[in-house]
């Protein structure tokens, strides 16, 4: 048989209530904790990923406009081996040379929350074809890029992003999904 208790409020409480109403609490407690942590985990990955794609595509965006008020050219480097991306400058038009350190302007890398799927060239060139490829470059000169295409990365969900770059002085801009690019027109398609 189960006493009831019948303990008046002002007197002492029964026991039994008061630690059940407490495990209560305080299971509620952590029960709201929880989703509140898992749903701050979310927000702060997806924006430590936009922060990290805004950084990219504004690095993309340094190299253009120098290189058009300068005579030299820029190259953004994305580098598959090392999981970064680097911008360098050039002093010459030589691009085999690679220049010494100090030509170094920018490094970031990529994380498990934004990670470096591939890129496709305009030229059709796609780094998922060949399995040498330790690195992409895009080379911005007076007169825009000298190829065009797209970085495909990859959000902490496994979502792609496309990073559009095009040959002409465009803003490069990140879109939503992994895109088509806009292909150069070839001298034969330009009929009057």
């Amino acid at each position: 048989m189960t006493q009831i208790c019948t303990a008046p409020m002002w007197n002492k409480p029964c026991r039994g209530y008061v630690l059940l109403e407490v495990l209560i609490v305080v299971g509620l407690m952590a029960f709201l904790l929880s989703i509140g942590i898992i749903s701050a985990g979310g927000l702060w990955g997806g924006r430590q990923f936009q922060h990290q794609a805004e950084e990219l595509v504004n690095l993309f965006q340094m190299a253009q406009e120098a290189a058009a008020q300068s005579d030299r050219r820029y190259a953004v480097i994305l580098d598959f081996s090392e999981q970064k991306y680097v911008l360098r400058q050039f002093a010459s038009l030589d691009l085999q040379t690679i220049p010494d350190e100090e030509a170094i302007i920018h490094t970031g890398y990529f994380t498990d929350r934004f990670q470096l799927d591939y890129v496709l060239y305009d030229d059709l060139e796609d780094t998922r074809e060949k399995e040498d490829v330790t690195e992409a470059r895009f080379y911005a000169g007076r007169s825009g890029w000298q190829y065009g295409g797209k970085v495909v990365v990859r959000d902490q969900d496994g979502n792609p992003w496309s990073i559009l770059i095009s040959r002409m002085v465009t803003p490069v801009r990140l879109v939503e999904g992994d895109v088509p690019i806009l292909l150069p027109l070839k001298p034969d398609a330009l009929r009057f």
